[in-house]
């Protein structure tokens, strides 16, 4: 038993104009791949009244088909599930880069019942179209299933929706030429919108380390900058640089200078956890913010970053080539979080202090934040 609102007239010339209208306006509000997908397919549904209807996209390397958006009856059934390459009707028409539709799915021997026996449904008829993009490329499909006659309404003032047992009719010609032109228009937008999305994507990488940048790390020090002030919990940062990075490029070369650059951050990349945030800082200046962390933490990571280093060096084959680094570690709560990334800068500038003259230790306190995660490099 499902809920199907009651509609009073047939589709007209100038709500299919509508609809072609509501799409270009959709196709070029939005660069954001999940809400241009979302609208589109709330607009086939309304248009086309399937019982169940699905945008599914390719992916790149197997070629299966992910179900992407799936809309109507049991549609959270399908989260997860993968159409193989040219399975059923949609790998047909994906494979084929043409449309198909289908008055009876059990006189059809493309039709695959994986799917419905997977979910206990039911699928009497299919149109399916392909998304194309640019370059008229098959990215992915369109699929409606069971047309669903909507009830004719007896009285206008009465618009409420009423539950019925749905009746079904086929797909015709008219609806697979008319989802088969917002499928083109769809496939374009769509390629634009995950293009604009790799885009965004990249401008927060550091090329040549393939490490996020500063323009990342700053977004996400004010993201858990904010958690740190409204749940009142501690975050600790680790920032580092390359001892005397300006002789090594002089003596060896800038391109043996990049080259350290990406081991660090290979070092760096295997040694937080999952939950941390690597940033390429700047020059040779790296960041770790550690949420939910307390300094302990941070020596922890920090002493495992220094014998991963000194790792690094017994493989190293270049003669005269050594690396060092410096790291300055700072434990920051709501009190003094806005502060934590000075304080961190200045630790480090003492760590870089301390290691070249141990001398300068005046403390306690200092001997051992140096012995903790110094000695072993």
């Amino acid at each position: 038993m499902l809920n199907y609102p009651e509609v009073t007239k047939s589709t007209t010339d100038k709500e299919l104009s509508d609809v072609f209208a509501q799409i270009g306006v959709i196709l070029t509000s939005s660069l954001q791949p999940k809400e241009v997908i979302n609208r589109v397919m709330q607009l086939i549904g309304n248009y086309f009244s399937p019982q169940n209807w699905s945008l599914l996209l390719i992916e790149e390397h197997t070629r299966r088909l992910k179900f992407e958006i799936v809309m109507g009856v049991d549609s959270e059934k399908l989260k997860g599930i993968y159409i193989n390459k040219g399975e059923g009707i949609v790998g047909w028409v994906c494979e084929h880069a043409e449309p198909a539709i289908v008055e009876n799915t059990s006189n059809d021997d493309r039709f695959s019942s994986r799917i419905d026996e997977l979910i206990g449904f039911n699928t009497q008829s299919v149109v399916c179209v392909p998304l194309l993009n640019g370059q008229n490329k098959v990215v992915g499909a369109i699929e409606l299933i069971n047309k669903v006659i909507s009830p004719s309404s007896t009285s206008k003032s009465d618009i409420s929706t009423k539950t019925i047992i749905p009746t079904y009719e086929s797909f015709t010609e008219t609806d697979m030429k008319i989802l088969s032109s917002i499928g083109t228009f769809t496939g374009i937008a769509i390629e634009n919108a995950f293009l604009y999305k790799k885009v965004e994507e990249l401008a927060m990488v550091d090329s040549l380390t393939g490490i996020n940048n500063r323009y990342y790390f700053n977004e996400i020090l004010r993201q858990e900058t904010e958690k740190v002030k409204r749940y009142k919990r501690s975050m600790c940062l680790l920032m580092m640089d390359v001892d005397n990075f300006k002789i090594i490029n002089d003596t060896f070369g800038h391109i043996t200078g990049d080259r350290i650059l990406r081991s660090i951050a290979d070092i760096l990349r295997v040694s937080v956890r999952e939950s941390d945030f690597l940033a390429r800082f700047g020059g040779d200046e790296f960041v770790i913010i550690m949420p939910e962390s307390k300094e302990s933490d941070a020596f922890i990571l920090a002493k495992r970053i220094q014998e991963m280093i000194a790792r690094w060096n017994t493989k190293e084959t270049t003669p005269g080539l050594s690396l060092k680094i410096s790291i300055g570690v700072h434990e920051a709560g709501s009190d003094n979080i806005d502060e934590i990334l000075l304080e961190a800068d200045k630790d480090l500038y003492q760590c870089k202090i301390f290691r070249k003259n141990s001398k300068k230790l005046t403390s306690q306190e200092e001997m051992q934040r140096y012995l903790w995660y110094n000695l072993e490099n």
